[in-house]
């Protein structure tokens, strides 16, 4: 286990420490792979205060878990009445007992029932994504070799992608040329031809992309295990008046957001931002969605950039910023762009050009 996680688990108990939380119980998979590296498909963390951490699991995993999770506690799971009551020995003193706010209910209730009425048992879900929140450099390097892949998939896809081919074509092309380059993807990718782009979560079909129409694409891939995310909105042909005027607006919106974003601003004052220039310019009503959300680990992390969110933005977050305009019956586009918060503003991490004009 080296220095990366090991700082991880510090950051975590100083958090603990200082909400009054005795000890932690993490059960999801993606939380065991942030603070250990190991991913695992069944597993606990166990975090106190201090000390070194207990990583329960089975017999699957006990032999990688003793060799790779130096540092820590390997145990391997008991039968249920055995485990709780092993919960129930180490936890003689604890007071506040901390749990993940996903959990089954089948999961919570032994673990509530083991530590009552003497501990009160308190969400931690919060407290990990603001931890997960700001990404480490090692986390950042990781994302931004995933955004260069991704960059350069779509360049690849730009190359193969012509009016004649429906959307589930398209995805077969991107599904092959990502696995030609090892890739996997962090979500279903959206490709939207001609009208299908005002349907901002599209599921590709059998529309046919049609010259002189456009074509929105939304996709990311995972490198090293962490995400990338990008929408680019291309037309095929020689773009309509309306085109251009939608897509001038929502690229104004992006680029202002660009050159504000900071270290200091909220997330809901980041959304406004692109929010105010699309309602001034009189389509306010059909951008419906968040400006945009964070990424690492999984494609959709805390903070949101939305209209409700008052997180305060620091170095070392990775956020989307994706203002969108969706006319049903008319014209959708969408520009979307992963950016790195620095010190004083951002690192953009997505370089494929945005404008984009392709022939026939």
């Amino acid at each position: 286990m080296d220095n990366e996680f090991l700082t991880r688990i510090e950051r975590l108990q100083a958090a603990m420490t200082a909400k009054g939380i005795d000890a932690a119980f993490l059960y999801t998979s993606v939380n065991r792979l942030y603070f250990t590296g190991l991913p695992t498909s069944n597993g606990l963390l166990l975090v106190e205060r201090q000390g070194a951490p207990i990583f329960y699991t089975d017999f699957r995993y006990i032999e990688v878990a003793h060799r790779v999770l130096k540092g820590m506690d390997i145990r391997k799971f008991k039968p249920a009445k055995e485990q709780l009551a092993d919960y129930a020995a180490l936890g003689k003193n604890w007071k506040t007992v901390g749990y993940e706010g996903t959990l089954t209910v089948a999961q919570f209730l032994p673990l509530q029932e083991t530590f009552a009425p003497t501990a009160k048992m308190v969400s931690v879900s919060a407290l990990v994504s603001e931890l997960r929140g700001v990404k480490s450099p090692c986390e950042i390097d990781a994302i931004r070799r995933s955004a260069a892949a991704n960059d350069a998939l779509l360049a690849e896809l730009m190359e193969t992608f012509r009016p004649g081919m429906s959307e589930l074509e398209m995805l077969r092309h991107f599904r092959m040329a990502e696995a030609a380059r090892g890739l996997t993807e962090s979500f279903d990718p959206i490709i939207c031809a001609g009208a299908n782009a005002v349907e901002c979560h599209h599921r590709p079909d059998g529309t046919v992309l049609k010259p002189n129409s456009e074509l929105l694409i939304d996709m990311g891939v995972v490198v090293d295990g962490y995400c990338s995310d990008m929408t680019r909105t291309l037309f095929y042909g020689t773009p309509t008046p309306r085109f251009k005027e939608i897509f001038a607006i929502v690229l104004e919106a992006n680029q202002a957001v660009r050159e504000s974003i900071k270290p200091g601003l909220r997330c809901c004052d980041v959304d406004k931002i692109a929010r105010d220039v699309i309602t001034k310019a009189g389509y306010g009503e059909w951008f419906d969605h968040s400006l945009g959300h964070s990424v690492g680990l999984e494609i959709h992390e805390a903070p949101n950039l939305s209209k409700v969110c008052e997180t305060v933005l620091r170095p070392g977050m990775v956020v989307t910023d994706e203002p969108g305009i969706y006319v049903p019956g008319d014209v959708g586009v969408r520009v979307e762009d992963l950016l790195v918060i620095t010190e004083t503003g951002c690192e953009v991490l997505s370089h494929t050009p945005r404008e984009i004009v392709l022939p026939c």
